[in-house]
């Protein structure tokens, strides 16, 4: 048995110094899609400075948005790939004479990510290099990470061309450098969970049909990088999708996302203004998919750990298998999930009934059960949670009580919560269980007019972060 301990830790070992070469920081899992440039502190201030400039210049950057949303003819989308480096503004030797939309992955060394004005200094000039590209272009999703490695920087911009039609577009990016930092990056998971991350902000409103991916991937070898495209094509072809033949950024030691399109004849579940006391809560399933493997991470680096968690009946073999189980889960797209959304929309010309339709739906992800606060906010709504199930409890109070996650309620990929009506709440639960998920309502609006949430105690167990758990009243 000890043997095996001291192997399974080696490997870990292993893996994490293989990762760190690469330019991940496979530690940084414990707070939920963390190789993010910083949104509230530097992205979101940046292009508040920013937008103002570009607008003159017929460059519009939306609102904090998690997916663009448009409306077109779905066979008239063409995507155009741009790779810029930051820093310097450049000829792109592309012209559209129509308006276009664009999407946009940056990769910025990390020490030019900490400072809102250091991160300007980087992407202005490349958005100065979009401006020449068509009359108007509307920037409608942003998506930034960080690089320890200078050299390693880019701006990728997928410029979207269309002819306007009724159906209603969803398109998002979201890039990673890895998903389960224990395994190979030529592990189908990799791709499959990375890609899944991106599509869940499309079936988080319903979008699900005429799926198109245009992945982003690059690894250390032509071997690898060979690999990844193997398994983008393998998820594609699984999840009913076009993947695109498209340029690739060859920057950066590792990288595993893609920019995703699909369409729906639904308006988005954004009827924020409808909801109402009584409403349900409900997640579509429990909450907590990282917790298992920031701990068998940490076992790596504090090896007293694993002393820890055998006191609670938890070896490093079991922990290795309940981490496999929750790979498992963020590597398996929720495509069922939009299904079950999409049902309880609003056809594009029908008004929203609450005998009919939800209110809104958001995904569980970086996070987690705060998603519920910023519900209340979107819905000028108190709601009290009663509940807030979690896919390995014992495991994320552990996490919690040895200070090795801020919120071990986040997750990637995650699950979605839904605010619906009294009239149709046993429906979707219906729904969502016939697909094979674990739904629960977990609370309800109690009040309208004040932008509160309600939550146990229990919370605490499960979050260190204060700045989270001020946003919660306790009982």
């Amino acid at each position: 048995m000890k043997e095996k301990k001291v192997e399974l830790l080696n490997n870990i070992r292993h893996r994490l110094s293989y990762y760190r070469n690469l330019g991940a920081d496979p530690l940084s899992l414990a707070t939920g899609c963390a190789v993010k440039v910083d949104l509230l502190r530097i992205v979101y201030p940046a292009m508040e400075k920013i937008r103002p400039y570009l607008q003159s210049k017929n460059l519009r950057i939306a609102e904090r948005e998690d997916a663009d949303i448009f409306y077109a003819d779905s066979d008239s989308i063409e995507i155009n790939r741009k790779i810029l480096p930051l820093g310097e503004k450049v000829n792109l030797n592309y012209k559209n004479e129509s308006e276009i939309r664009a999407i946009i992955l940056v990769q910025v060394y990390q020490l030019a990510a900490n400072e809102a004005d250091k991160f300007i200094k980087k992407v202005m000039p490349a958005y100065e290099s979009l401006c020449e590209c068509a009359p108007v272009i509307n920037v409608g999703k942003g998506h930034s990470i960080v690089t320890p490695f200078r050299e390693d920087e880019f701006m990728l911009a997928d410029l979207i061309s269309y002819n306007k039609g009724e159906e209603l577009i969803a398109a998002n990016n979201d890039t990673m450098h890895i998903i389960d930092p224990t395994s190979l990056p030529s592990d189908y998971r990799q791709v499959s969970g990375s890609i899944s991350n991106s599509l869940n902000d499309l079936f988080v409103v319903g979008a699900y049909k005429d799926l198109k991916i245009a992945p982003v991937l690059n690894g250390p070898t032509e071997e690898l990088r060979e690999e990844l495209y193997k398994n983008s094509k393998r998820f594609a072809n699984e999840i009913g999708a076009k993947l695109l033949d498209i340029e690739q950024p060859k920057k950066g030691r590792l990288l595993l996302g893609a920019t995703v399109i699909a369409s729906s004849d639904k308006k988005p579940p954004m009827f924020h203004d409808k909801a109402d006391i009584g409403m349900k809560i409900i997640t579509t399933r429990p909450l907590g998919e990282l917790s298992p493997i920031t701990t068998y991470l940490s076992t790596a680096i504090d090896e007293s750990i694993i002393d820890e968690l055998e006191k609670k009946g938890i070896d490093l073999d079991m922990l290795e298998k309940i981490k496999e189980k929750a790979v498992n889960i963020i590597s398996t797209p929720n495509k069922a999930m939009g299904e079950v959304i999409a049902k309880y929309l609003p056809d594009l010309n029908e008004d929203f009934s609450k005998e009919k339709h939800i209110v809104s739906a958001t995904d569980v992800t970086g996070p987690g059960i705060l998603v519920v606060w910023e519900q209340a906010n979107l819905t000028n709504t108190h709601i009290k949670l009663y509940d807030f199930p979690l896919l390995f409890p014992e495991i994320s109070e552990f996490a919690t009580e040895n200070f090795l996650m801020p919120n071990a309620t986040a997750g990637t990929n995650g699950g979605f919560i839904i605010i619906s009506p009294e009239e149709i709440y046993e429906d979707v639960i219906r729904d969502l269980k016939y697909k094979g998920y674990d739904p629960y309502v977990i609370g309800e609006i109690v009040e309208k007019g004040k932008k509160e949430v309600d939550a146990p105690k229990n919370i605490t167990k499960y979050i260190l972060d204060q700045e989270v758990l001020s946003k919660f009243n306790l009982y």
